[in-house]
């Protein structure tokens, strides 16, 4: 029984990365000791409920005093400070472990960790170029660039001898990039299991959002897109669903939905009645640019809406490159939907098959990767699975 540390900052966000974590913790559970080094005290049972998932022997150990602190006290500001603390804290815990696991982003865990990239932090660039990610509210300088890098005992030689997973081919490039190292793609866990395949004569005309409430989401901009489809024509409603991480920008989304009766901001819902609304909806609306994978696009797809997205990022390996259903702009998505709404022939051939999502990025596929993974690590037999995708590998056959 090999002794295992899985590396997360905080599970409470619930996002994909969060649903990463979870899923790889349910899948090393069974035949290995395994503990969550973390910087916040988890519900795994709210988490479970909320992910699907049947996470039960797993150690939670929270990182040290200071990190936790600093989460504690500043949230989100200082992110990447409060990552390399993690890192640092999980690097010297490492020779009590067979193997380190990091779910949240590259961290200086050593040469011989397993580190799942969603964005990378990118230690190799000042915090002014490091584009398209979340990054901490204070003033990026060289001094704060040093500090986290040298907190975290970042060795870029050595994060290129890691197992390197990426969550899409976008993200698997940005990696390659910064570091020169080609990751694996591991798409990350969707769950298909609850979807049911309502037809499409019985669904209603609408749009569903799903994603946290915060401004990267860009649900305002969504908004005005239902907006301008309703001004083609089109009798349209849409629903908002997640989390509030922002409560300004929520605030903010709340009050425009005051004034549009066709617009229900629903806020965080039970997963029963999530899938109930994508399944019993045509369209589904993202709006967050340079999105690294978009696993609510993918819950869209299996739950047999049409996603429209933005014209960036790693939710293109979903959609497997449609323009009709990628966008540059607000105007451009009303064009866009604007055609796709106003053919019925065209809206058959764009909806995706659940079996598809399934085998592509379904939550089984996903643990046998991992499994596989965690076992080459390891030293241990792999037992027979799909191979995990080699950085640029399209599934495509690019």
């Amino acid at each position: 029984m090999a002794k295992i540390g899985v590396v997360h900052m905080d599970l409470g966000s619930k996002g994909g990365g969060e649903a990463v974590c979870m899923n790889v913790l349910e899948s090393v559970q069974d035949g290995h000791d395994v503990t969550l080094l973390t910087l916040t005290e988890p519900d795994l049972d709210a988490l479970n409920a909320y992910f699907n998932t049947a996470v039960t022997d797993v150690t939670v150990e929270r990182a040290g005093t200071i990190a936790p602190w600093v989460h504690e006290r500043y949230g989100l500001t200082y992110y990447i400070l409060q990552n390399a603390l993690l890192g640092r804290y999980a690097r010297n815990r490492a020779a009590e472990f067979d193997l380190l696991v990091s779910t949240i982003n590259e961290l200086g865990l050593g040469p011989d960790a397993v580190q799942y990239v969603h964005f990378p932090f990118d230690w190799t660039v000042s915090l002014d170029n490091r584009e398209h990610i979340f990054h901490p509210t204070v003033e990026a300088d060289s001094f704060y660039e040093r500090l986290c890098t040298t907190v975290g005992e970042i060795d870029l030689a050595e994060l290129r001898e890691c197992t390197l997973l990426a969550n899409s081919t976008w993200t698997a490039e940005v990696v390659a990039d910064a570091y020169g190292a080609e990751p694996r793609v591991c798409y990350p866990p969707v769950d298909t299991a609850e979807f049911d395949d309502v037809p499409w004569g019985e669904r209603e005309d609408g749009f569903v959002a799903v994603g946290r409430i915060e401004r990267s989401k860009r649900i305002v901009e969504l908004i005005e897109i239902v907006d301008g489809v309703r001004d083609r024509g089109h009798d349209v409603h849409f629903h908002v669903v997640g989390p509030t991480v922002d409560e300004e920008y929520r605030r903010e989304v709340a009050a425009m939905a005051a004034d549009r009766e066709y617009v229900i901001l629903e806020g965080e819902l039970p997963r029963e009645r999530l899938v109930e609304l994508i399944c019993s909806h045509r369209y589904g609306l993202h709006g967050k640019e340079y999105e690294h994978f978009g696993m609510a696009v993918a819950e869209l797809a299996a739950g047999g809406a049409i996603p429209f997205i933005p014209a960036n990022g790693g939710q293109h390996d979903i959609v497997g490159d449609r323009s009709e259903l990628e966008y540059e702009s607000v105007a451009d998505a009303v064009e866009r939907i604007d055609r796709v709404l106003s053919n019925r022939a065209l809206q058959r051939e764009l909806r995706i098959d659940r079996a598809e999502i399934e085998r592509r990025f379904g939550r089984e596929r996903f643990k046998d990767e991992i499994r596989a993974v965690v076992a080459e690590a390891l030293g241990e037999p792999v037992r027979e699975t799909e191979p995990v995708s080699k950085a640029g590998a399209s599934e495509r056959g690019e």
